[in-house]
């Protein structure tokens, strides 16, 4: 694969039409790695294990795997993918994508695309997301006692898809990962019609905001359409090793075996993504928690208390974030660690290049990107960010010390990174 291909086109890579395995059905994502996929190919070429010539295929270890884009560039790339995030619904998006070299067989309902058309042609039924996350009219609403999350009859056909795939699993037609495969689609178009700007943290005021720019799509017919595989991988076994747990978990458990590269993507701010992504939680687990009214203090968004005080990551904390980082990366055993962060985050950049540097030599790429607004009208002092990845080689202790990494990483920042054609630009580090 080339580095052109990974590069992200908003009209060619839309993940609605897009057939390409890299972007299909991508569920809108704070800090969506989608864009910069082509610097962490880069990445991956500058440590000599993609194409590796050595007669097995190199293991790459996600530990937070999120959307699923970067594993996804991984899998493309020949590497035998352990992916993790200790979100259900993560867990959900990827664990067919990544581990199925093909569609499911789905021998008890005649195979992946019967099933898949199965789901969109049953009638609506009114159940847990009707009554907690839509209106109770369409047209005459008040969204200081509705939730307008979907319109009724998207909640309506997410009900009934989300019923009948919980039905199949009591009844043992369907396995995990056939499951994954059917939840898929849904979390993603159940993303796609939903009344936000792509978090659940919040639902516009009115149908598609003041702006009404999104409206076609709110008002869109909530549809299926089977996800898309990757053939690369030896025939009959899973490309993929799943995990849905903590990342320094999981650094614990792999601590007797070396990875090829370890790539870490933690969270850079105080938004947890479990309650930023709760209704894809809710319709993962489907355990249809008894919510408060809308009008109830603190639940006007329907987020369980659960993902609000129990889920939120130390990597969302700046008290916190630091010791966790720096612990992960002395735990984690791997040949190469690479690390993405932005000048944006919780971690300042000198305390996270110093953990990198405990491990080996340290070499940067990087790119500025702007900044995430949540709403166009909404103005930042900083309009862009940059962003960057950390290139830890363990096996080579010697290398450019702290303060020359420092000054030649803030040199780009204030240069505001590298140009907007979207090239890297790899800092010549000695």
């Amino acid at each position: 694969m080339n580095s052109e291909s990974s590069v992200y086109h908003k009209r060619r890579h839309s993940a609605r039409t897009t057939d390409e395995y890299l972007f299909n059905q991508l569920v809108p994502y704070l800090g969506n790695k989608r864009r910069l996929l082509h610097l962490i190919l880069e990445a991956l070429e500058s440590t000599g294990t993609l194409n590796s010539k050595n007669g097995r295929s190199p293991i790459f270890a996600d530990f937070f795997a999120g959307s699923g884009v970067v594993s996804r560039l991984a899998r493309q790339n020949g590497y035998r993918v352990i992916a993790n995030d200790w979100e259900p619904y993560s867990h959900a998006l990827n664990s067919a994508i990544l581990s199925c070299t093909e569609a499911p067989a789905f021998k008890e309902l005649g195979g992946y695309q019967k099933a898949i058309d199965y789901l969109n042609r049953l009638p609506e039924v009114k159940g847990w997301v009707t009554h907690n996350l839509c209106p109770r009219n369409d047209e005459i609403y008040d969204p200081s006692r509705d939730r307008l999350f979907f319109k009724r009859r998207n909640g309506m056909r997410i009900d009934a898809i989300r019923q009948q795939i919980a039905t199949w699993q009591a009844q043992g037609a369907i396995d995990d990962v056939e499951m994954s495969a059917l939840l898929a689609p849904l979390l993603y178009s159940a993303s796609f019609v939903s009344n936000t700007s792509g978090v659940f943290k919040s639902f516009h005021h009115g149908w598609g905001g003041k702006t009404q720019t999104a409206l076609e799509r709110i008002e869109s017919l909530l549809w299926l359409t089977p996800s898309r595989f990757c053939p690369m991988g030896e025939p009959k076994k899973p490309a993929a090793e799943m995990w849905c747990v903590d990342a320094q978990h999981l650094a614990n458990q792999m601590r007797t075996f070396e990875v090829d590269v370890a790539y870490l993507d933690p969270p850079y701010n105080q938004h947890a993504y479990s309650s930023n992504y709760h209704v894809l939680n809710a319709l993962t687990l489907w355990d249809q928690v008894d919510l408060p009214t809308p009008d109830t203090k603190g639940f006007k968004s329907g987020i369980d208390r659960a993902w609000r005080k129990e889920r939120p990551s130390q990597y969302n904390s700046s008290k916190y974030a630091k010791e966790a980082y720096e612990k992960l990366v002395a735990t984690i055993n791997a040949r190469y660690i690479l690390t993405s962060y932005s000048t944006d985050g919780n971690i300042e950049a000198a305390d996270l290049l110093q953990a990198n540097l405990k491990r080996g030599r340290v070499t940067l790429l990087t790119q500025d990107v702007p900044r995430y607004r949540v709403s166009k009208q909404r103005q930042s002092e900083r309009a862009r960010v940059l962003e960057f990845i950390v290139i830890t080689d363990t096996h080579a202790k010697s290398g450019p010390p702290l303060r020359q990494l420092l000054g030649q990483l803030y040199h780009f920042a204030e240069l505001g990174g590298v140009d907007t054609t979207g090239v890297s630009t790899q800092l010549a580090l000695w």
